[in-house]
């Protein structure tokens, strides 16, 4: 064993001045030794250990996909370094089985947020111990990459969605331009791609002629806490409940028409959890309406706190109304968090939601989302109670499917690659 690392790391040894193991005859000389014998102990670290530097430009507590993925890294003898960004709004880091490094911005949106942001990631990495590098989503690639080159490290590649497709890009040539490149350029040259559906690796593969692997955004198996009460949430009883909830309220996810939606109903509340820049706009259309008592707007929280308000609805809404393809394509979080609380599903014509909703048999798919559509849907939910119950009775069934205990077994597999 030291035979091969003199061969292939001579500079540990310092095999040009003196052993490592003669006695340094001055300070310097016991300065030079104990930085070798560091370097000699990370090259023993490493090798017994692999690390990841797991990269993401998201808001690490909120984050399910990145939690579970580092957790079963954890679990399969990995060590975890997750960077990531923390703005205001951040909440506080939870208990983690890994170190987590956030980047306080200066700049929190646009071209300059995106500039600073990989910038601190590319010093911040480039002077980490030798490791995979494990780049979340477009925003992250590009000093993955570079650190790929000059260090001779992995590079895995996680889509979490079409990032040159969102309606943020529409209108907005050159910086669409740019992403295109950044992903045409950097996506193929992975070493490893992971993404969280089939539709989205069907269309990296057409476009880029390169594999993509699928692990899909499914929770743990259901340990929830008690559901809150409606009677302390002033929601009446005889209210046929709904939720929508993520961490991307934007526009084009179909909150303003549920909004309307609700208007055009009796007896029908409905809960909005989470953030997004769709929100002031639904916050005034509600007002507007005179809705305020039946819509209640709950901030983005952790997700057993999330899912003990999920748990009361009768009705989770999982649809987008924008027909750019990274939606349309999409397969959020929510709709297995909607399996996991038992309640039913109402999904537009999305074919990754609605495959599942149809699968399981667990709601209704909408062939197009409109708040007549919504507002007819929910409607056949008040009139139909007992097929109602059917259909909470299946999502819960789905649930014993859909978990991440099954569909981690995907990422442990892949992981023997590397």
């Amino acid at each position: 064993m030291l035979v091969t690392i003199k061969k292939e790391h001579p500079e540990i040894f310092g095999l040009q001045r003196y052993k490592l193991f003669s006695i340094p005859k001055n300070i310097s000389g016991f300065f030079s030794y104990f930085v070798k014998v560091l370097a000699l102990f990370d090259y023993f670290w490493s090798s017994l250990m692999k690390n990841i530097l797991f990269c993401v430009s998201s808001d690490v507590v909120t984050d399910q996909r990145v939690q579970r993925h580092c957790k079963t890294l954890i679990n399969n003898g990995y060590s975890v370094t997750v960077v990531a960004r923390k703005t205001a709004a951040s909440l506080d880091l939870p208990p983690l089985p890994y170190r987590v490094k956030r980047f306080s911005m200066v700049f929190q949106t646009g071209p300059l947020f995106y500039a600073f942001f990989n910038l601190r990631l590319f010093f911040f990495l480039l002077v980490q111990p030798k490791s995979i590098l494990w780049s979340n989503d477009l925003d992250t690639l590009v000093p993955c990459y570079l650190l790929k080159c000059i260090k001779k490290q992995q590079l895995v590649f996680d889509a979490h969605e079409l990032f040159t497709d969102v309606p943020e890009l529409e209108n907005q040539a050159l910086k669409k331009n740019l992403w295109k490149w950044v992903e045409k350029t950097f996506v193929p040259k992975a070493d490893l791609r992971i993404t969280v559906n089939q539709s989205l690796a069907e269309q990296f593969q057409l476009r880029y002629r390169v594999h993509f692997n699928v692990v899909r955004n499914v929770p743990n198996k259901s340990h929830l806490s008690a559901a809150h009460s409606r009677e302390d949430l002033g929601i009446p009883a005889n209210h046929l409940l709904c939720v929508l909830q993520g961490s991307g309220l934007n526009n084009g996810r179909g909150l303003t028409e549920t909004v309307e939606a609700i208007g055009l109903l009796e007896h029908v509340s409905l809960l909005v959890i989470g953030s997004g820049n769709a929100l002031k706009e639904a916050q005034n259309l509600c007002a507007s309406l005179k809705l305020n008592p039946l819509i209640r707007f709950i901030p983005r929280l952790p997700f057993h706190e999330m899912m003990a308000y999920t748990q009361m609805a009768d009705v989770g809404l999982a649809f987008d109304t924008h027909p750019c393809l990274n939606f349309q394509l999409a397969l959020p979080n929510k709709i297995f968090d909607y399996f996991h609380a038992g309640i039913a599903v109402l999904c537009g014509p999305q074919p990754e939601i609605s495959r599942l909703v149809k699968k399981y048999d667990c709601g209704v798919v909408m062939p197009q989302v409109t708040p007549i559509s919504i507002a007819e849907s929910l409607r056949y939910f008040q009139e139909n109670p007992e097929q109602l119950s059917r259909y909470k009775q299946r999502s819960s069934g789905a649930s014993r499917t859909e978990h991440w205990e099954n569909e981690e077994q995907a990422l442990v597999e892949l992981l023997s690659q590397l």
